[in-house]
């Protein structure tokens, strides 16, 4: 057989079994990405798809990043700078992890210093209502829109502002919030759902230009030092006090207070003469102060970019005519639903859900009745001590069992023994900023959910967000993480516990306080723990929007009214009914 001859068998075999040892290769890894893929669905379904829409990061930034390298460290790594070295992480919530941080990435500018110039300046934009000169029904939605401006007066090309929204009718005391979508591109649209008919308004703010986020957002990586804690230690007549928090740098030797039960650390450092055993309480120690760098304070001016009003270009208002047919009936409140936004709207100053039909309990014996025989449980932060505070001055038969703890800051315990009711208040763990709490009292939420026999005559409410947003959020994921544990664990034990979730809310943002406690730390931490605690059979009091909604002035202790509300929102999961 001759070379040519030799080379016609020879090639074409080879060429064969080259294809088809790479459509077996092919093959392959389809199966390993549907693999893969069905895992991460699995995990997805596990509850409700969140309503809540993320922002996808620029194609600027993209390609950016893409050029320094795709390598990416896990979202467990930033934990084990701050001393989560014991924790052990299942799978899936790994996967969690990873899926919420990507969740919450915000939008960045371009360029990670732009000139303040060339920032946001809320007193030159304009909102236009779109289709204002339509006759609108209740139940139609309205839309905004703008377009962010610069100080130099140029249209901005890029989004990551953060705005807030509303709608309302003063003579009513009625308001809604809006929900914000950010075309990144520079234009912003507000959308609305117009729930009561008559003269309805509509009110737009800035809370931070993009240029100011990007510095939250260093500040939560870098600085998690600028809130500190203390702690004193005292042993036979000689005290000390010494520095305390969680990402606390090993200049010196440490005490070790790491919550042996949820992993959960905390340190001080080790007083220069006495035992760590000897340490006594815990409290806010003070804020780092000069913690901005060239003009990044720039962007936190109280009347210039930090919740400054954004005016109409036109009209702001548009009438609303009543609706021609019934509204459709809403059921009962109950648990498990998901959250749906706007979640609600006030109404004559009585908040009314979109959800449910729930009740208002405007006198003692309404609430009395509700809470009969039954041990309520409040955890959390100041917010929620509000609650404990409303209920005992609202209701005379509930007397509170001096514990001789201060009244700002607790353990609170509030009985009525005519009616078996049992009202207990508890600040969750560190991070607190509590002026000054026995560390005995300082319990973590889940360890409290672990002792708890729980039925139907239990009720538990719980927040967790403002003590969190010096932090890195992958902190909130992991202390999240580790009371969702206890909760589905209580579940099982007794299905028919009443757990609520309240979540954060709006606040005032004067003077440098957002580097310490912005909206939008906060905002970032609502849409983790809504995402959370999704698909899970809790409910959820939307303090968020019922701050947003109502014509007082924001505060990071809303007024009496507002808690009102939330209570009545509370009590609806409680009692859904008169029957109860």
């Amino acid at each position: 057989m001759d070379e040519q001859a030799t080379k016609e068998i020879i090639l074409p075999f080879y060429i064969h079994r080259l294809l088809f040892m790479l459509l077996v290769l092919m093959t392959v890894l389809m199966l390993i990405l549907n693999l893969r893929n069905i895992k991460y669905d699995k995990y997805l379904a596990s509850g409700s798809e969140s309503k809540w829409r993320s922002y996808p990061t620029p194609k600027s930034y993209s390609t950016m990043r893409q050029k320094v390298g795709t390598r990416k460290l896990p979202w467990t790594h930033r934990l084990l700078q701050c001393g989560y070295q014991n924790h052990s992480f299942t799978p899936e919530e790994r996967s969690e992890g990873t899926f919420l941080m990507k969740m919450i990435e915000w939008p960045k500018p371009p360029s990670p210093a732009v000139p303040f110039q060339k920032s946001s300046d809320p007193a030159h934009v304009r909102f236009v209502i779109l289709n204002s000169t339509k006759t609108f029904y209740v139940g139609d939605q309205l839309q905004v829109m703008l377009q962010m401006i610069d100080f130099e007066g140029h249209p901005k090309q890029y989004g990551g502002d953060y705005l807030q929204g509303w709608i309302h009718t003063v003579d009513l005391k009625a308001g809604s919030a809006g929900t914000v979508v950010d075309n990144q591109n520079g234009f912003y649209y507000i959308n609305f759902n117009l729930s009561w008919p008559g003269k309805v308004e509509v009110s737009v703010s800035l809370v931070h230009p993009s240029e100011g986020i990007q510095v939250l957002e260093r500040l939560r990586k870098e600085r998690p030092d600028r809130v500190y804690f203390k702690s004193a230690f005292k042993y036979r007549g000689a005290s000390e006090t010494t520095v305390c928090n969680l990402c606390l740098p090993q200049t010196k030797p440490l005490c070790n207070f790491t919550d042996l039960r949820t992993g959960e650390p905390w340190f001080c450092y080790k007083p220069k003469k006495l035992p760590c055993s000897a340490r006594i309480n815990h409290s806010k120690g003070g804020y780092e102060k000069g913690i901005l760098t060239g003009e990044e304070m720039r962007y936190f001016q109280s009347e210039v970019n930090i919740k400054r009003p954004i005016l109409p270009s036109s009209t702001s208002y548009i009438t609303v005519e009543p609706l021609p047919r019934a509204a459709t009936a809403l059921g009962e409140c109950a648990r498990g639903k998901p959250m749906l936004s706007p979640s609600g709207f006030y109404y004559k100053d009585q908040w009314m859900s979109t959800t449910c039909n729930n009740r208002r309990f405007d006198t003692p014996a309404r609430i009395t009745d509700c809470l009969r025989r039954k041990n309520i449980y409040l955890f959390g932060d100041s917010t929620v001590r509000q609650w404990f505070e409303y209920l005992t001055e609202f209701i005379p038969g509930l007397k509170i069992f001096n514990l001789g703890n201060p009244k700002n800051i607790g353990p609170h315990l509030a009985v009525d023994l005519e009616n078996n009711i049992m009202v207990e208040y508890r600040p969750h763990g560190p991070p607190i900023r509590f002026n000054t709490v026995s560390s005995q009292d300082l319990h973590y939420v889940a360890n409290e959910l672990d002792e708890i026999k729980g039925g139907k005559d239990t009720v538990i409410a719980i927040t967790l967000w403002s003590h969190f947003s010096t932090f890195p959020v992958e902190v909130y994921i992991r202390r999240l993480q580790n009371i969702r544990r206890s909760i589905l664990q209580l579940l099982g034990r007794n299905p028919d516990t009443v757990i609520v979730m309240k979540t954060a809310n709006v606040q005032a943002l004067p003077g440098e306080v957002s580097l310490y406690n912005s909206d939008w730390y906060s905002y970032q931490h609502d849409l983790v723990m809504r995402k959370m605690f999704t698909g899970i059979n809790v409910a959820f009091v939307d303090a968020w929007e019922m701050t947003i909604a109502h014509y007082l002035p924001h505060n990071l202790h809303p007024e009496r009214i507002i808690i009102k509300n939330e209570i009545d929102m509370f009590l609806s999961y409680v009692c859904p009914s008169r029957k109860r």
